[in-house]
């Protein structure tokens, strides 16, 4: 079985599972993710042999240390398919230009290094639950929340389909904080 990879920002917010609880009984899946595998794919990799998965981390290494962190804010749910029939739940974030330039960065830095990769459009979401099971979906209303997640790190993931949590991080990629920054985090503990 060939190994996939892919690079994300891992999602930590206990808000997500508590949305994904609410929501779920108004819908049918047969893949719901746990809370320790919610992330926003970057870029899909797919099948990647020993030397692409070096190339893939010199090059992540090198945008995360061209990005500072920053913050995304989640306040609606979406889907993938059919309203009536959604092949995937997710939840979105507001429009980032951060998140845009990281992800711009990255993916045309992969492009040029690492032929034959996904070059889907980018569209940033955390899936809750995908592959439609049966039904259709119980009218509802959505529950209205208000998530801001910091994002200071990107993940290059190894996927193990017969693995429970099927994502098992490879690598971490620290977002490089201002001098200001990590001074002022040093002063916080030292006061």
């Amino acid at each position: 079985m060939t190994t996939h990879y892919f690079i994300a920002l891992p999602i930590e917010a206990d808000e997500f599972a508590r949305i994904q609880r609410e929501v779920l009984p108004y819908y049918s899946y047969r893949r719901v993710y746990r809370p320790d595998e919610f992330h926003l794919t970057l870029q899909f990799l797919g099948a990647l042999d020993d030397d692409r998965v070096e190339a893939v981390r010199e090059i992540t290494k090198q945008v995360a240390n061209e990005t500072r962190p920053f913050t995304l804010t989640f306040e609606q749910i979406d889907f993938f398919g059919r309203p009536d029939r959604p092949r995937v739940l997710t939840i979105i974030p507001e429009a980032s230009p951060a998140l845009t330039a990281f992800v711009s960065t990255l993916r045309g830095r992969l492009n040029d290094e690492v032929p034959g990769l996904d070059r889907k459009t980018f569209v940033p979401h955390v899936t809750l639950a995908k592959k439609w099971d049966s039904g259709h979906v119980v009218p509802h209303m959505a529950p209205t929340f208000h998530v801001t997640e910091t994002i200071d790190a990107a993940v290059l993931y190894r996927i193990n389909p017969s693995h429970t949590p099927a994502y098992e991080a490879v690598d971490v990629f620290p977002l490089t904080r201002s001098e200001e920054d990590t001074w002022r985090s040093r002063l916080k503990f030292l006061t």
